[in-house]
């Protein structure tokens, strides 16, 4: 058989992608949309490598990617909490700013983790927040199942505060019209850089790493990031 007659099949790869994340991850009927889903997809590809996205709740994705179920889940705000329990790739999918909410009629602004010390502030299960507000034992959590819930509970006056990641907020504000004019960011937790967490214990985790390294790079260097940027604007 000759090299010409031959097709080679791109690796493959399972990734667990946040299903209630708009517009950077979620599970739109049954497939996973967004922004990082289109990153990660298009990053991969540069390098070889077809993606299966599996849309599941983030603190579910981050367990079964620990346990090495899947090799990585995305997006992860990498802090000193999960720095040891995960590999890295070497450059954040994106940035994005975490605001501090509150009723819309609220006269505070400039918040910071350390003004929430001694509160009940609204948190989504298993997000994070930023190394200020996660490692702080003096602020009380008020855990939600999904960012709507968390801001349901700010609208009933249940919770003072609500943490959000502005964009994915900002969605849940369109989806619920009831939403609107109800709430103000008064202050900032973190502006961190997200990432897919790779699994330590599945035994293609490192390799994938590096993978996704290789072809972040290049669709960086391509237009390939932008144009994806340009279109979920």
């Amino acid at each position: 058989m000759t090299a010409v007659g031959l097709s080679y099949a791109a690796e493959t790869v399972t990734l667990g992608a946040e299903d209630d994340w708009a517009p950077y991850s979620s599970k739109v009927g049954s497939e996973a949309q967004g922004f990082a889903v289109d990153i990660v997809r298009e990053a991969f590809k540069a390098a070889g490598v077809d993606v299966k996205f599996s849309p599941v709740p983030y603190a579910r994705c981050m367990a079964v990617t620990k346990s090495g179920e899947l090799a990585g889940c995305f997006d992860a705000a990498r802090n000193s909490t999960l720095e040891n329990d995960y590999l890295w790739h070497a450059k954040p999918l994106f940035n994005a700013r975490i605001n501090i909410y509150a009723p819309a009629d609220s006269k505070e602004s400039g918040l910071t983790p350390k003004s929430l010390e001694g509160k009940v502030v609204g948190v989504t299960n298993g997000y994070e927040y930023g190394d200020e507000f996660d490692t702080n034992t003096k602020i009380k959590r008020d855990v939600a199942n999904q960012d709507e819930q968390g801001f349901r509970k700010l609208l009933a006056n249940r919770v003072p505060y609500m943490l959000a990641y502005e964009k994915v907020a900002n969605a849940v504000f369109t989806k619920n019209k009831e939403f609107a004019g109800k709430f103000k960011a008064v202050g900032i937790t973190a502006d961190p850089g997200l990432y897919i967490a790779f699994s330590k214990k599945h035994p293609d985790g490192a390799k994938f790493v590096e993978k996704f390294n290789q072809g972040f790079e290049t669709i960086v260097k391509n237009g390939k990031y932008k144009a994806i940027e340009v279109q979920w604007k």
